[in-house]
């Protein structure tokens, strides 16, 4: 039996592949792209009762959801004032995992990833109480544990309208080392990229034994 890790379920713990950092470079002022910060998370968050509602906290949580099925090819490359806004809307999801912002994370997504992303923290009484206390109170990685976004890369949209891309992290506390590969699917809701649903194409098994991060 094998544990598969799920994307940022705890505050230390969770993302992301190879790829060239000039695949994906913004406006810094000269500091580094790669560096995603908490202060970057400032979407207005989620409510709180709607987060837990959608997890199911007050009852018996929610099951594990379904995996996205992949079919190649994945869509027709996007313009590029398109996939610029693809590019910011996953670096804003990172910079709210860096925050440990739940409620502004939950913000960035749609009600599926909402639960993809942290149906773990359902999975027994004691993690839903938890999870309660977390959606109202941020807990920030320290700097050194912070996710690095290496690039945004091979942006496409579906014919379904939703748009796909590859995002390549470095995460400090992955339990493997090196870039990680996450390929992250976005619906576009009034004029918004939202996150729906993701894969992650370098997750590691760890024995059942082991708690998934």
């Amino acid at each position: 039996m094998k544990v598969w890790r799920t994307l940022a379920i705890v505050p230390l713990a969770t993302l992301m592949l190879a790829g060239p950092a000039s695949a994906y470079q913004d406006e810094n002022d000269g500091t580094n792209p790669r560096v995603v910060t908490p202060e970057e998370c400032v979407t207005d968050p989620r409510p709180a009762d709607q987060i837990a509602g959608l997890l199911g906290l007050a009852g018996e949580g929610v099951p594990p959801p379904a995996l996205p099925t992949i079919t190649a090819p994945l869509g027709q490359n996007m313009d590029s004032e398109q996939s610029v806004s693809v590019k910011e809307a996953a670096r804003e999801i990172l910079a709210c995992f860096n925050a440990g912002d739940i409620a502004r994370a939950a913000a960035l997504m749609t009600d599926n990833g909402v639960i993809r992303t942290y149906w773990q923290l359902t999975e027994t009484p004691e993690l839903r109480g938890t999870a309660q206390e977390r959606i109202a109170t941020a807990s920030p990685r320290p700097e050194p544990g912070q996710i690095r976004l290496v690039t945004v890369t091979d942006i496409s949209q579906l014919p379904d309208g939703r748009a796909t891309a590859f995002v390549v992290i470095n995460d400090p506390a992955a339990p493997q080392l090196g870039p990680e590969t996450l390929l992250f699917y976005f619906v576009n809701k009034d004029g918004k990229w939202l996150l729906d649903d993701w894969v992650d194409f370098s997750i590691a098994a760890v024995p059942a034994s082991t708690p998934a991060p």
